[in-house]
């Protein structure tokens, strides 16, 4: 009888033993689980950018964040057209990526009121006039159109968006090369424009249908124009928006 209840306490240690050490076990591989997890969680945090490599205007993105960022560093008070026109433009003039580029058009004071007063009818007008087919005119204009519903998502989820739609531009063979440069010269601008503002979280700085529009009447000349306007356009609805 005693070596019967010896032999029950034996196996009932035994049974505890395994199973805290399953427990264990599974504790550790759940930590170890979550530990890669989050790992992995920070690493893609660590590699979001804006860039896209297989957009070939995708400097003038680069270039916008980068006057864009010299600008709102300076913290300067600067109200009217004028002023803040004069200031990037004395910004611009030291950029070297932006130095290899045509030289940005004068800024259109006129022009950028009217943009400020009225973004979508400006919109509207600077894809009409352009020299783009009708084709790529539809398709720039559903574009601008997307980033208002895309605008509220995780920039992860916008930079992607954004992505798919300019690899549907460069493999459209209908769009002739005034159409892509044009199209994902804005679209690399917005790209970088939108990271700017959610992933720096930099309370400076709100994207705009303005700034946008800024974009697409410049790319009409050529890229530096496309940054000098949108930052310019940009600038001046942010004054307005915290007055």
């Amino acid at each position: 009888m005693k070596n019967l209840l010896l032999l029950l306490v034996v196996l009932a240690s035994l049974l505890v033993s395994c199973t805290s050490e399953s427990i264990d076990n599974a504790k550790i591989l759940d930590d170890g689980l979550i530990e890669n997890k989050s790992k992995k969680t920070a690493k893609l945090l660590q590699t979001l950018s804006p860039e896209n490599p297989a957009n070939e205007y995708d400097i003038a993105g680069k270039i916008h964040n980068d006057i864009l960022d010299v600008y709102l560093s300076g913290n300067y008070t600067f109200n009217t057209i004028a002023r803040i026109s004069q200031k990037v433009d004395s910004i611009s003039v030291l950029n070297n990526d932006l130095l290899n580029m045509a030289t940005s058009l004068p800024c259109n004071f006129q022009e950028i009121q009217e943009t400020v007063d009225d973004p979508q009818i400006k919109l509207e007008q600077a894809i009409a006039n352009s020299s783009m087919t009708n084709a790529a005119k539809i398709s720039l204009s559903n574009f601008m159109d997307s980033i208002l519903l895309w605008e509220t998502d995780e920039y992860a989820i916008i930079h992607q968006s954004i992505i798919s739609f300019e690899a549907s531009v460069i493999s459209n063979a209908q769009f002739s090369n005034e159409d892509k440069r044009i199209i994902l010269t804005t679209s690399s601008i917005v790209r970088y424009s939108l990271y700017y503002a959610k992933e720096r979280k930099d309370k400076d700085w709100e994207t705009s249908v303005g700034n946008r529009v800024g974009a697409v009447q410049g790319a009409v000349a050529n890229s530096s124009t496309a940054i000098n306007k949108s930052i310019v356009t940009g600038l001046i609805i942010q004054n307005l928006q915290t007055e």
